[in-house]
């Protein structure tokens, strides 16, 4: 025997705005802008995950100048 209850809560559901609506009972286009806000969000971190490595890369490469200027002298003026 299947609890109906089981079945509903299984059922997936989009959270928007205060409210909530069953995945299955939207209309295509409507799954679509879904489908592509989901794309702009993976597509969003990806890039932040590439700019917080560059960032750690360019804190590498200031260290080592700093290192690599420590026996120079300045110009002075």
């Amino acid at each position: 025997m299947t609890d109906s209850g089981s079945t509903e809560q299984k059922k997936r559901k989009l959270k928007f705005e205060g409210s909530e609506y069953y995945m299955d009972s939207l209309p295509e286009p409507v799954k679509q802008l879904i489908a592509g806000i989901n794309a702009a969000d993976s597509q969003t971190k990806i890039y932040q995950d590439t700019l917080n490595l560059i960032a750690v890369g360019k804190s590498k490469l200031i260290e080592d100048l700093k290192k690599g200027l420590e026996d120079i002298d300045p110009i002075d003026d």
